[in-house]
């Protein structure tokens, strides 16, 4: 039976349903929100499961149209680039600095493993990065866009796996960072758990300041300008992709997009302008979860049945790695104390799962073990200024030497 093709109308329609459902699940579910699954993910899995049903059983394969998916990845990763501000490196001091070397060797540990991986089981190197940085420091929104880049192309079942790594390592994420840092605090020596100069909260974003006002807000002049904001990004990026074709040089169009992003909010921060990050952030995060959510009814289910081995494997050795790395780098590196320990929790829940899941785990880990702004202050600065980058950077390394 011919693939059933649905218009930009019925997919933005379905994926929105498919948030609502998700959104609805967690609600439902104390255990489906503890995991900190995107509802965009959650409610499209549950899509996907139907849809895969109905390939089973009448052979039925609908396509989604991919056109306003792409456009929400551009404008997502616009929004990436306007949070990498270079001020905050100087904010988070030599810690922060420390702690984006360990993320830059957290992308060479994840992509070895995962290439090791993938020849160990006869695929092609390149997949094993599918299962690296790709879907674990990167997320959901990374392994979609990723499997849909050039470099991709021919990669069977690349945008399938790294989709199912990326829940792998959420689930993982939520589960595994909780004891290793309740452990690791056991062992931590301790220290004063008064707040100095340098682990003094970062300052608020601008245009987040708490009484701004419902009418502030709804203001259709604020809203246009940011509008402009993430135009003016994209034009950007694609002039940068259009000097890289010049030069001979492929990048994915989201990453110079994303690199748009930085170019603008570093010139806003120079010339003393801050734009409103609070709405673009906004902007930004819709875009993710309409992307996400048509990203993952597309998911063919049946296609991962070939990985199951690969994925089972690829779960217990980057739990390993990811652990080691945060017990014998950012345990120490960050002093050795409580604040350590909390600071090591976070790094296992962004690295393997997502932001989300590490702060989340910081926090509960707070509540218990105490107040810990220092290590607040730098997973949060080290992750949101150079994690993507360090990422993009790395893979497309990879990439080209593994053509």
């Amino acid at each position: 039976m011919a693939p059933v093709a649905l218009n930009e109308l019925f997919t933005l329609i379905l994926a929105i349903l498919a948030i609502m459902l998700g959104i609805a699940m967690n609600a439902r579910s104390g255990a489906l929100r503890a995991s900190n699954i995107p509802p965009s993910v959650l409610g499209g899995l549950v899509f996907a499961g139907s849809f895969a049903a109905l390939h089973s059983v009448f052979g039925l394969e609908l396509e989604f149209a991919g056109a306003i998916r792409s456009a929400l990845l551009l404008v997502f990763f616009v929004g990436l680039g306007l949070a990498a501000k270079f001020s905050g490196l100087r904010q988070g001091g030599m810690q922060v600095v420390l702690m984006c070397g360990v993320i830059a060797l957290m992308v060479v540990a994840q992509n070895g493993t995962g290439i090791a991986l993938a020849r160990a089981f006869d695929m092609a190197p390149s997949l094993g990065l599918f299962i690296g940085s790709i879907p674990l420091l990167g997320g959901h929104g990374t392994a979609a866009a990723w499997a849909q880049a050039p470099e991709a192309a021919g990669l069977t079942g690349a945008f399938e796996l790294g989709i199912a790594a990326a829940t792998l390592g959420l689930v993982a994420g939520g589960l595994v960072a909780g004891p290793v840092a309740t452990l690791l605090a056991r062992m931590a020596r301790e220290t004063s758990a008064a707040p100095d100069a340098a682990t003094a909260a970062p300052a608020a974003a601008p245009g987040s300041e708490p009484g701004a006002g419902i009418a502030a807000f709804l203001s259709s002049d604020r809203w246009l300008r940011v509008l402009l904001l993430i135009a003016a990004a994209l034009a950007i990026g694609q002039g940068l992709q259009w000097i890289a074709v010049r030069m001979g040089v492929t990048v994915p169009a989201f990453l110079t997009a994303m690199f748009g992003g930085v170019i603008l909010t570093n010139f806003a921060d120079v010339i003393k302008h801050p734009i409103d990050f609070q709405l673009a952030d906004l902007v930004s995060t819709v875009a993710l979860r309409l992307f996400l959510a048509m990203a993952m009814l597309s998911l063919k289910l049946w296609a991962l049945l070939a990985f199951v081995g690969l994925l089972s494997a690829m779960l217990v050795a980057q739990i390993a790695v990811v652990v080691l790395v945060a017990s014998l780098l950012v345990f120490p590196l960050m002093g050795r104390d409580r604040q350590a320990a909390i600071a090591a929790g976070g790094f296992v829940g962004f690295a393997l799962g997502a932001m989300p899941v590490g702060l989340g785990t910081m926090r509960r880990l707070a509540e218990s073990l105490g107040p810990a702004p220092r290590a607040f202050l730098v997973i949060t600065l080290a992750a949101s200024l150079f994690a993507d980058a360090a990422n993009a950077i790395g893979i497309t390394t990879l990439f080209a030497l593994l053509e």
